[in-house]
């Protein structure tokens, strides 16, 4: 178990706290990638098949080494590409799951926080925090900001 901020404890969850935000922004960063990567193959067999043009206008038998090392070429640039994809394909679903957990999980936890308190008491709002490395650290300091100006005012 771990506790969170606000003491209670907790399990830790699953990297998916909002699947449907976090699957969107690892699609559009895929969506991203595949069409950097499938330009880069475009241009490179393009390059490819110039050479081979070359090679034909220049004479060249179709059996001339010359077109067999540029297929030998265009195979192990083939091989490279599909390597860089799967390895850019890893990162994007770990570090697009880890990052869309910094985003998600703290607007998960407020809003989790504000309808607890709206259930038990909604004139006793609290304090609220996120963990240490959450984006938007600004949220619960400017709730909690709120939350001390309606005590000051309720006391005044």
């Amino acid at each position: 178990m771990k506790t969170d901020p606000s003491g209670q404890n907790r399990q830790i969850n699953s990297l998916l706290i909002n699947p449907r935000f976090q699957w969107t922004l690892i699609g559009y960063t895929a969506l991203i990638a595949a069409t950097i990567l499938v330009s880069m193959y475009g241009l490179f067999s393009y390059g490819f098949h110039e050479f081979m043009q070359v090679g034909t206008q220049a004479g060249f038998p179709p059996t001339h080494p010359y077109f067999q090392f540029i297929q030998m070429q265009e195979a192990s640039f083939l091989k490279v590409i599909a390597a860089i994809a799967l390895v850019v394909s890893f990162i994007l679903i770990v570090g697009g799951l880890f990052i869309s957990h910094k985003i998600a999980g703290p607007l998960y936890r407020m809003r989790k926080d504000l309808l607890k308190m709206a259930e038990k008491n909604p004139a006793e709002l609290k304090a609220i925090q996120f963990r240490k490395g959450d984006f938007f650290p600004d949220l619960p300091e400017a709730f909690n900001e709120l939350v001390e100006a309606m005590r000051k005012n309720k006391g005044a």
